[in-house]
């Protein structure tokens, strides 16, 4: 949390329970992409969180409010909670070890929620977090299962997930939830993978450079208009704590170089274009608050790229670094000079390898925006053998 999130937070307390139904390729099913991630888990994941136990009430002392009179807030005369969630998503586990008894594993989920309290300034006016019912959900951990039968083993692990409409709706603060997990598994087919693992022997891979074009179409709401309908404006006026935000349109271009060291992994990096088309309603809300300061609809920046693959499907991790972003203010103050991205692809074989997708750009935990990407890879060195 930012020191303002932390300024009116009650209690903290959440938890939850999830279902999940797991596939795991075995040695017999001859495959290569199983065989080099030393047979994963794959699993589609049905999650129920209790988030009530989370409350906040903003008090006079908010920092927002220090140097504000009673025109421009009022206090909520009750806490605001949460909101219990549902979340269903997809995730992998890539096994760091295996043994007869324990198995140690890394895990990444990603999906869809969904919040059945949002932002409301009648309701729900201290409710940051969260700002529309339908959120993305993303998250990780780490987990070790103890075997204690032939076909059952008790995991326990630490989980961290966010959820967040990536910055389509406002207020989009996010949630982030860090917490141990334990559970009960049950998994037939251990013993085979233990006994069969090392029979099946993949053809060679032989890695290759390929040159990768992306762009993109997305949108975003402001943050700025958030501030300043909460903290700028009077009790009086229409859009005083309004929940209602315009949505602008952002588009993307991005170029790498990848190199695709083994069947499953390829790392890169290149540029990032990205224009923007609110950039004219910040400038005018720049000037309203007396702010004189450069803007532009572009921002360029670095970027370093990994890509993990299995089949058709692939996860693109992303992180750089502006060198040119004059977007106010706002940004100027708040944003870091660093940013990542995060996308889930699905390559058109029938279409020459065209990919498809989504991926949501952030500054740390804060989503930026969301965008629909098609991206184009050219080979520049012969062809893999035959997988």
């Amino acid at each position: 949390m930012d020191k303002y999130q932390k300024a009116y937070m009650l209690r903290k307390s959440d938890y939850s329970a999830a279902f999940k139904f797991n596939h795991v390729a075995l040695p017999s099913d001859s495959d290569a992409y199983a065989h080099d991630y030393h047979y994963p888990t794959f699993s589609i994941v049905g999650k129920f969180c209790k988030n009530n136990g989370a409350s906040m009430h903003r008090n006079i002392d908010y920092p927002h409010w220090n140097a504000l009179d009673y025109a421009y807030y009022e206090l909520a005369p009750y806490n605001t909670h949460l909101g219990n969630s549902f979340a269903i998503f997809g995730s992998f586990s890539y096994p760091l070890h295996r043994s007869r008894h324990w198995e140690i594993a890394l895990s990444g989920n990603l999906g869809v929620a969904y919040s059945t309290r949002k932002y409301d300034k009648h309701t729900s006016v201290d409710n940051d977090m969260i700002g529309s019912h339908l959120l993305f959900y993303a998250g990780g951990g780490v987990n070790a299962t103890y075997r204690f039968a032939t076909s059952w083993g008790i995991k326990t692990g630490l989980d961290y997930w966010h959820i967040s409409n990536g910055s389509t709706r406002q207020p989009n603060r996010s949630a982030n939830v860090l917490g141990p997990t334990l559970g009960v598994i049950y998994y037939p087919y251990y013993e085979s993978l233990l006994k069969d693992r090392q029979t099946y022997i993949p053809p060679k891979f032989k890695p290759y450079w390929y040159l990768n074009f992306k762009g993109g179409v997305g949108a975003k709401t402001h943050i700025e208009d958030w501030e300043r309908t909460q903290y700028r404006l009077t009790k009086d006026h229409p859009d005083w704590r309004t929940e209602h935000f315009t949505l602008y349109s952002v588009a993307s271009f991005q170029a790498d170089a990848m190199y695709r060291y083994c069947r499953i992994g390829a790392l890169g990096g290149g540029i990032d274009i990205q224009y923007y088309s609110g950039y004219a309603h910040i400038r005018d809300l720049d000037i309203e608050k007396g702010h004189d300061c450069p803007h532009s609809p572009w921002t360029i920046a670095l970027d370093v790229k990994h890509t993990l693959f299995y089949g058709n499907i692939s996860l693109s991790l992303g992180g750089g670094m502006y060198l040119y972003k004059q977007l106010g203010d706002y940004a100027k103050r708040n944003d870091p000079f660093l940013f990542n991205r995060i996308g889930v692809h699905y390559t058109i074989p029938q279409l020459h390898s065209l990919t498809a997708g989504i991926e949501v750009k952030a500054h740390l935990t804060r989503a930026d925006c969301a965008e629909l990407v098609i991206s184009y890879p050219i080979r520049l060195s012969p062809k893999t053998l035959p997988q």
